[in-house]
């Protein structure tokens, strides 16, 4: 359980009060999302398909863009290069925001947007290492999936072994699953660190920062699932609504999906802030207790030596 009470209220106040940095994040979204499926959209446009072409152009029909994905001569993917490409613009873009974010989450006020992109470019470099060390932590858990899918899909081909393949399957990614969001935990903290403490070595930090989530990962675990529970609830139920929704026009389905998209971003700053609160209560709280100054002796008038008659001033 969370030793720090209010810290999550705390920290979707502090994501309320510098909410202009999540409509800017969704703003980047949505123009880099335009442009990613744009080749798609124009595939669709010159189909010969025109009648089924026009169900996901008027309208979106999800039965309709499935037949077409498996399609393989309508090659409905073909420009997916594109689509990965800005994907990677939109993840470097959120790796460079990271600095100016957990800044404005320390301060707990509105920075400018000077100093919001001052911070951004300052953190940016020792961010770009600290993934470069995640890397590399994260390479044997992303096989260990690989293996485990691989096992579990011989197991599957095998008509008596079809239902323990799949409970490999299941257990295993849950594994796996539970890795990734420790190591995510566990450099999310480094990224707090290297922000807060100024931390310039990122090996040194990373180490540090796993001794940190070691001592204190109840707390900290506790605090990131419930926030990641949440936003899990209200992804699915997003996709749920877009998937039950029958063929309607494209705004009402492209806006259930974005208003989904849009709580992801806010949940994923809501553990940012919940992440800095919780650093600062727990080894910065100390800093700023005030220094009692000493005590200066006050002498008793009683104790006092009363001088001679002779010196005595009249």
């Amino acid at each position: 359980m969370s030793d720090q009470p209010g810290l999550l209220w705390e920290g979707f106040r502090r994501v309320w009060h510098y909410q202009r940095v999540l409509w800017f994040i969704f703003f980047i979204s949505l123009v880099l999302g335009h442009l990613g499926t744009s080749p798609v959209v124009h595939k669709l446009d010159r189909m010969d398909h025109r009648l089924q072409a026009k169900r996901l152009s008027d309208t979106f029909d999800l039965g309709t863009f499935s037949s077409f994905s498996s399609d393989p001569e309508i090659k409905l993917f073909d420009a997916a290069g594109t689509s990965i490409s800005i994907s990677l613009v939109f993840f470097i873009g959120m790796l460079f925001l990271t600095g100016g974010i957990l800044e404005a989450y320390r301060s707990a006020r509105k920075l400018t947007a000077r100093e919001f992109f001052e911070a951004s470019g300052a953190y940016f470099w020792r961010l770009v290492r600290l993934l470069a060390v995640m890397g590399f932590v994260l390479t044997p858990a992303l096989m260990l999936a690989g293996a485990i899918r691989e096992q579990a899909g011989e197991l599957m081909g095998s008509a008596a072994e079809e239902k323990a393949g799949f409970g490999l399957l299941v257990i295993g990614l849950g594994f796996v699953g539970l890795l990734l969001m420790c190591i995510r935990l566990w450099f999310d903290m480094a990224q707090v660190r290297a922000v807060v403490e100024e931390e310039s070595g990122m090996l040194r930090n990373a180490l540090d920062a796993l001794k940190l989530v070691s001592a204190n990962f109840i707390s900290l675990f506790w605090m990131y699932f419930r926030i990641s529970f949440f936003g899990w609830l209200v992804f699915a139920a997003g996709l749920y609504i877009w998937a039950k929704m029958p063929p309607a026009r494209y705004t009402w389905t492209w806006l259930v999906l974005e208003v989904a998209i849009l709580f992801g971003f806010a949940v994923r700053l809501w553990q940012r802030a919940c992440e800095m609160i919780w650093y600062q209560r727990r080894y910065l709280a100390t800093l700023a207790v005030p220094v009692q100054a000493p005590l200066v002796p006050v002498p008793n008038p009683l104790l006092t030596i009363a001088p001679p008659p002779g010196e005595q001033t009249s």
